[in-house]
């Protein structure tokens, strides 16, 4: 068991670190297709890949993913949790949307498949559900790569700080959804996914950072989902995360 744990401790972040940065040091794509094969497509294929070579078993690799089962709750619980960033952010721009499909494709699709995928299935996931990480190493690790990847939304030193925080933390919500719903990846996909849609669609900010009535909304929506979740689990016996698992397994 300490062996196996072991090789994900080793095998995953170092993975991930190839994955997830290795592309953008390749040449700026010539287009569109060639940037959804080489930043998105290409990279998780190989984290597939990675995971069935620690798992040694096909039919393993979506519950080890969180992709088994919870798609339809993934979809319903994340439009609900989402409703008030609509109604806010649609009310707020006069009802207006202005989304271009690329903005659709790249920035709310692909970005919420991709990320989730990679920074909480493959990277957090793995090392918390068999690496034998505590939630707090693997969520932070995660979470601060998470962060620094949004460091290009903003040139000046307060505005990159305060994506790094907003991304960071998001990071840490995603992942604690994400364990507290039973491993459902379907839930933080779905949540990533809306969140993007609502704010990009309505013009909300050109950075994730965002006013001071954007983010009221978008706090909403937060503890909404952590108050409904830990009132959720409790009813049914429990947090997952706790003491025993929050520094090592």
């Amino acid at each position: 068991m300490m062996r196996n744990k072991l090789k994900f401790s080793l095998l995953i972040p170092a993975a991930f670190l190839v994955l997830y940065f290795g592309p953008k040091l390749l040449p700026k794509p010539a287009s569109y297709l060639e940037l959804l094969a080489t930043r998105y497509l290409v990279p998780l294929l190989i984290a597939f890949a990675a995971t069935w070579y620690l798992h040694r078993r096909v039919k393993t690799l979506p519950s080890a993913w969180g992709l088994g089962s919870g798609l339809l709750t993934g979809v319903s619980t994340a439009f609900i949790f989402c409703f008030p960033m609509l109604l806010g952010y649609a009310f707020l721009s006069g009802f207006t949307i202005r989304l271009s499909w690329e903005s659709f494709l790249f920035g709310c699709v692909m970005a919420a498949i991709f990320e989730e995928l990679l920074f909480r299935g493959f990277l957090f996931g793995q090392l918390f559900r068999y690496g034998g990480w505590g939630f707090i190493p693997a969520g932070l690790l995660s979470a601060f790569i998470f962060g620094a990847g949004h460091l290009y939304q903003s040139n000046e030193i307060f505005g990159a700080l305060s994506v790094f925080l907003i991304t960071a933390l998001g990071g840490m919500w995603f992942a604690w959804l994400y364990i507290e719903w039973n491993f459902n990846l379907w839930i933080s996909i779905f949540m990533h996914f809306f969140m993007n849609l609502w704010w990009t669609a309505f013009n909300v900010d050109e950075s994730a950072t965002g006013g001071l009535l954007a983010n009221v909304f978008r706090i909403i929506t937060i503890a909404g989902s952590i108050i409904y979740t830990i009132h959720k689990k409790r009813k049914a016996g429990g947090l997952t995360i706790s003491n025993n698992n929050l520094f090592i397994q």
